[in-house]
């Protein structure tokens, strides 16, 4: 591929053909040029106790949140946000068979041109068997999924991500394997079900689609209660998009109690990237995140520059854009439960810290991230702007490098992507 040479936020870059930047003071400026444009949204009815933010998802030009304690359909029913790249509402979406206790919106990905929320609650193949929607990007043509062979309490759509033309939804406590050894699922974008993933060496409690991820042609799923360093040190497994394992991932330092994976697992930019919230080298969980390539070969282990005891970092991951987004939901900078995220480079450089412009205790900032479109968004679940534990989410610009515009075509083969955005 050519260079290719741009501006975005006043910064001149100059992209190589595996999106490397040149220019050597981009990284120097980025914390004041991300934090100028922070742009906070909250949903048009939101109230209290909805937790909007818990889950947040960007790609093909939308930002969708997820609110899964919204009670429009009984209490815990749930719904999801749709925001254009610029914060305005779109639609607000909810389950048309949504019911009590489905939690709709308790896990959210975008892509593809399609819109999966899920809702581990739901009730069809029994209590808690769980299901999964998908939308179009405008929150309309609904198509329901559930397991083919689901049952009672498997939560079936803990976690649901989209890429590659592939859905992949988790369902953390299937017990085919032993108690909640957990499982995972393959969909076309249409719903049909192509396969169902379990780890070679699954075990009762494992907890296996825990969190689930898609991109770079490789499926992660993660299993944040697997025993191999110690108990709960959690690990991670690799697949091809058709669902045969590829590797299995653990961290080189692992030890009991770390939950490598807990809802933290994230594919992109030639990367996976792994957090382990509950890692202990600054102090109790004080948390950290690994980056592999895609064979599942460790590359590095970050962590910050003002690591502290319970600050969780690692708490959530994402991948995209060239950039690297670890969420420290117990970061204490405005009191604790304020909450931080970080950005890194591809290599675990620090390059960032962002806060909310109007951080609180126990706000959880950083509880959720995504990043791509050339925006990074960041949950706060327990905002308290529209009533207690409202929520809220927060965008910010990132750049847009050419290695994301490319691998957006290749995966969405839907359509005219922009070079970039904002």
């Amino acid at each position: 591929m050519a260079f290719y040479s741009g501006s975005k936020t006043n910064q001149n870059l100059v992209f190589g053909d595996k999106g490397e930047i040149s220019n050597s003071s981009f990284a120097y400026s980025e914390a004041a040029t991300v934090a100028s444009t922070e742009n906070k949204i909250t949903p048009s009815d939101g109230a209290s106790a909805d937790e909007f933010g818990y889950s947040v998802a960007v790609g093909s030009g939308r930002i969708v949140v997820g609110a899964y304690l919204d009670d429009d359909n009984g209490s815990a029913s749930g719904s999801a946000y749709i925001f254009d790249l610029d914060g305005t509402q779109l639609a607000k979406i909810t389950a048309s068979d949504g019911a009590a206790d489905d939690r709709f919106g308790r896990s959210v990905a975008v892509g593809n041109g399609r819109i999966v929320v899920g809702a581990r609650g739901d009730a069809d193949n029994g209590s808690g068997s769980g299901s999964a929607y998908i939308y179009d990007l405008d929150g309309t043509n609904e198509t329901k999924i559930t397991a083919s062979d689901g049952a009672a309490d498997d939560t079936f759509g803990s976690s649901v991500a989209i890429g590659n033309g592939r859905i992949v939804v988790g369902a953390s406590s299937d017990d085919d394997n032993g108690s909640n050894s957990g499982s995972a699922y393959i969909f076309d974008l249409d719903g049909t079900q192509l396969a169902k993933i379990t780890a070679s060496d699954a075990a009762a409690f494992d907890s296996f689609g825990q969190s689930v991820a898609v991109g770079s042609g490789r499926i992660v799923v993660g299993a944040y209660q697997d025993d191999d360093n110690g108990s709960a040190s959690g690990s991670a497994y690799i697949f091809d998009l058709d669902g045969n394992q590829l590797a299995k991932i653990t961290a080189s330092d692992g030890a009991s109690g770390d939950y490598f994976s807990d809802s933290a697992v994230a594919v992109g930019c030639g990367r996976i990237v792994v957090g382990a919230y509950g890692d202990d080298d600054n102090g109790s969980d004080t948390g950290a995140a690994y980056i592999f390539d895609l064979d599942g070969t460790q590359l590095a282990k970050i962590t910050r520059s003002d690591a502290a005891a319970e600050d969780k970092f690692g708490s959530s991951v994402a991948i995209g854009n060239g950039r690297i987004v670890v969420g420290a939901n117990r970061d204490a900078d405005n009191g604790y439960g304020t909450g931080s995220a970080y950005i890194f480079d591809l290599d675990g450089n620090q390059l960032a810290k962002i806060t909310a412009s109007d951080g609180a205790a126990l706000d959880n900032f950083g509880i959720s991230v995504a990043v791509g479109n050339g925006r990074i968004v960041v949950g706060a679940y327990l905002d308290d702007d529209n009533a207690s534990s409202s929520g809220s989410a927060y965008i910010y610009n990132t750049n847009e490098y050419y290695d994301d515009y490319v691998e957006k075509i290749a995966d969405n083969r839907i359509g005219q992507y922009t070079r970039l955005t904002g």
